[in-house]
């Protein structure tokens, strides 16, 4: 195979094989590690990045899309982490303006609750406070209001309520967290997915961390001066593979949410406290709706949906909406199930915390911990409203054990300056781009493709330009065109169907999944991402080889807005 026919993924790993010595290398491409790379390589340093999976394909592409300051965190009197996260979602919006969006949170509160919907609506006030009142303002909703406002939500039983903002992610969370991961490979990075860590040592002032190719089996060897942990829930299995003693550990929550036809048409989360005490939330999705969640503690990151989960969602959702028909497991379109890394110290699990009430509070905050005589990093907790915080510290700590960043003040993050947004708004204009939108989108073509691509969306518009057929939908059913698609090839290091459905796109999550498979176009794009291997990728993903023509395929009939 030669240099011109390789994928970006082969010709990353062909890089790592080469040898040569990096300034960091990081295991884990969730967000931890997606943002460590990205700070690093924006500043200046030689980073590589490997996943043995692909990127953001664990827990960071199961979270619930929020980007909040954790106001639950009040209660438990962990002020200075509340006034961080909302600081972080306020840079957050700021940053990402496509991507990140203030989004109201419609909260009902039943009677015999233990605090009155006045006292938390005080506390709503407080954490407008924290946020520097970067918001807006909250609302005290007493019964009859929530009843005009939201007549599917029963309140029968209901005290009042009250009304805040908090963020959500427009798109899904691998999403973003892929673009991190572009954005530090834009930058010089050397990212490869399904690449495994089988260990490391030091050797005298270097890490040599023997690596594996998960789709070859081929070995090698790849030298670094600093070693960054960011595999997320198992950080502490290769902090074993390394030798590696930290003072923190994780334990492991297992929450879910299922993935439900549009509850309500408003474009905001209702906020519930579920029966166990936790908040419970029906989030916006599209044309979908995103409801749960569940807060299990279990002893491994390798969760499955049970049938007790399916059921206590349903039971929760089925108590507090007015549905004409309650939800069903017959109703549920797709699934999100993992887990949260929870930190904790050494010593406090070992005297029990974590169980019962007190394991229920710990709070999603992150913590480094650093290995300065063999210069190694582990990245504990940590959730993506923080995840700007836990760039710009693992960059102090890489320049403090000696890695020169020679443009240690570049800001690495967020969306091109607005001048660039503006003339990419310009040329789709004269284009006339939004006539090409789809019936099945709910937004202007030219928003959506700026909202997932950012400045790679300007190639776009050429190849459109060149050729008109280039703004076809092609998986009919969904908005993705068919040089959305061969984008995907070129510059998004995808290996499995499922790398594409669920995590680059949301497809797989508001589209059943016999839907998908059936749709009219998928076979030829997986000709495009995947050339002779489209009919074995089609068969990994759905179990069966493809039995219908595409002339004979079905339409969708739902969108994946």
């Amino acid at each position: 195979m030669t240099i011109d026919t390789m994928t970006l993924r082969q010709s990353n790993i062909a890089k790592l094989r080469e040898g040569g010595v990096y300034d960091a290398l990081i295991i884990g491409g969730g967000i931890n590690g997606a943002v460590s790379a990205a700070a690093l390589s924006g500043k200046g340093a030689r980073v590589a990045l490997i996943d043995q999976r692909d990127f953001a394909g664990f827990t960071s592409q199961q979270s619930s899309n929020l980007a909040w300051g954790g106001i639950k965190y009040l209660e438990s009197g962990d002020y200075a982490l509340v006034r961080k996260l909302c600081l972080s979602r306020n840079e957050l919006i700021r940053s990402y303006p496509s991507r990140v969006k203030e989004i109201r949170f419609f909260a009902t509160i039943d009677r015999g609750f233990r605090f009155s919907p006045f006292f938390l609506w005080l506390g709503t006030w407080v954490y407008w406070l924290f946020g520097n009142g970067f918001t807006q303002i909250p609302r005290f909703l007493a019964k009859d209001r929530i009843h005009r406002e939201e007549p599917l939500v029963k309140t029968d039983t209901a005290a009042g309520g009250f009304e805040y903002s908090d963020a959500y992610l427009h798109d899904n969370d691998s999403r973003f967290v892929f673009q991190f991961v572009r954005s530090a490979m834009d930058r010089g990075c050397i990212a490869a997915n399904y690449v495994e860590s089988l260990g490391a040592r030091r050797d005298q002032d270097l890490w040599i961390t023997r690596a594996r190719d998960t789709e070859t089996g081929e070995q090698f060897e790849i030298r670094s001066k600093i070693l960054i942990n960011a595999a997320g829930p198992f950080v502490d299995d290769h902090n074993q593979l390394t030798g590696e003693q930290t003072e923190h550990q994780h334990v492991f929550s297992k929450g879910i949410h299922l993935i439900v036809p549009r509850v309500t048409p408003h474009q905001r989360i209702l906020t519930f406290f579920a029966d166990d005490g936790r908040l419970f939330f029906v989030i916006p999705m599209g044309v979908r709706t995103c409801i749960g969640t569940t807060d299990t503690q279990v002893d491994s990151p390798e969760t499955v949906v049970t049938d007790a989960d399916r059921d206590f969602v349903l039971e929760n959702i089925n108590k507090r909406i007015a549905l004409a028909k309650p939800l069903t497991r017959e109703d549920i379109i797709a699934e999100r199930c993992g887990v949260r890394p929870l930190v904790v110290k050494r010593q406090d699990q070992t005297n029990g915390e974590g169980s019962g009430r007190d394991w229920m509070q710990l709070s999603r905050k992150h913590e480094i911990d650093v290995d300065r005589a063999r210069a190694h990093l582990s990245i504990f907790g940590g959730k993506l409203t923080d995840c700007v915080n836990v760039g710009n510290e693992v960059s102090r700590i890489v320049a403090s054990l000696g890695v020169h960043l020679p443009h240690a003040g570049y800001r690495w993050y967020g969306e091109p300056h607005r001048s660039v947004y503006e003339e990419y708004m310009h040329q789709a204009r004269l284009m006339n781009l939004d006539s090409y939108t789809s019936p099945e989108s709910i937004e202007p073509l030219s928003s959506r493709l700026w909202r997932r691509y950012d400045q790679q969306a300007f190639e776009l518009l050429a190849q459109i330009r060149e050729d008109p057929r280039q703004a076809e939908v092609l998986i009919k059913g969904t908005d993705y065109l068919r040089c959305e698609i061969q984008l995907a090839k070129r510059q998004e290091m995808i290996v499995t169907l499922e790398d594409f459905l669920r995590r680059r796109s949301k497809i797989a999550l508001v589209v059943q999944r016999q839907q998908i498979q059936h749709a009219e176009g998928l076979m030829e794009a997986c000709e495009i991402l995947f050339g002779e291997g489209a009919q074995a990728r089609y068969q990994e993903y759905f179990g069966e080889s493809r039995t219908v023509t595409r002339a004979q395929s079905r339409h969708l009939e739902t969108d994946v807005a």
